[in-house]
């Protein structure tokens, strides 16, 4: 299998959370220690992968919790990012907040919105109203002075919250510029090579907001860490002895714990976005 040119990464700039979802490994299962990447580190980081194109603030955690957010957003585009996307709970809009992401570099921000009211207050704890009035305001004002900031919307869909599809995509579909859904993670055996080790569209890595890096967001307590960007680069991780392991592994069907168990929810509804058949999307 081809293994892409490594143009894209995910940044944590925290994994702590001012939420308690039902279906989140920061709720339940994530024992690694919580933190903040230090503006230093992200700036190595940032300095060391001249061909990064894409760029995710965002991994596990609530990224506008870390006080450096927007100095983080404005250095990557100013090195020269072409994209930077961050999703959020969107808990955090106040019109100070509105006016510090319309201000930002950033291109694209997205909401993690599951189903209906309902179903939101149920797995996320918080009363969707509120949340959708602020993302209502935050785009008159980012249509009046920035109209090219994007938004979009993020539902994770359960077996039990799928019937709430087709409303979701028609209601938000008026407010935002796009809709994705996609399937919540699950623990079941693994049967088919992931596209994540070797590049699904692009070559991609995940560093954490300690500094090390995995191949994989799912690894949510950093098992299959393949060293730190504290004395390494991204680039040169990409290409090491561990990840070349790793697709070996995928390759013979010999999966590590992590990946073995690693699977997401059936649904007619959101695609998988970690097996090998989603190399074609």
């Amino acid at each position: 299998m081809e293994v892409k040119k490594i143009t894209s990464l995910i940044i944590e700039p925290t994994n702590t959370c001012n939420l308690r979802c039902t279906f989140c490994f920061v709720t339940e299962g994530m024992t690694r220690e919580g933190g903040f990447m230090e503006f230093d580190l992200f700036k190595k980081i940032i300095d060391d992968s001249p061909d990064l194109e894409h760029l995710c603030m965002h991994n596990w955690g609530e990224p506008l919790l870390h006080k450096d957010i927007f100095r983080m957003i404005e250095y990557a585009k100013n090195k020269g990012v072409n994209y930077v996307v961050m999703n959020t709970n969107g808990t955090l809009l106040t019109n100070k907040m509105i006016d510090r992401i319309v201000d930002s570099k950033l291109d694209i921000i997205r909401f993690s919105i599951d189903g209906s009211a309902e179903t939101f207050k149920r797995v996320r704890g918080v009363e969707l109203q509120n949340i959708e009035q602020n993302i209502n305001k935050l785009k008159k004002v980012k249509e009046k002075r920035r109209p090219k900031l994007k938004m979009g919307v993020v539902f994770t869909v359960e077996e039990d919250t799928e019937g709430d599809a087709e409303d979701y995509i028609t209601h938000w579909e008026k407010i935002v510029d796009h809709v994705r859904l996609q399937p919540k993670l699950i623990t079941s055996p693994r049967t088919e090579v992931c596209p994540e080790p070797f590049g699904k569209d692009y070559g991609k890595l995940v560093v954490l907001w300690d500094g090390r890096v995995i191949p994989c967001c799912v690894d949510y307590n950093a098992n299959l860490m393949i060293g730190s960007v504290q004395n390494e680069t991204v680039p040169n991780l990409w290409e090491n002895e561990k990840m070349d392991l790793l697709r070996e592994q995928h390759l013979k069907g010999e999966f590590p714990d992590t990946c073995a168990n690693c699977n997401e929810c059936a649904s007619n509804k959101a695609e998988k976005r970690f097996f090998i058949n989603a190399l074609t999307e």
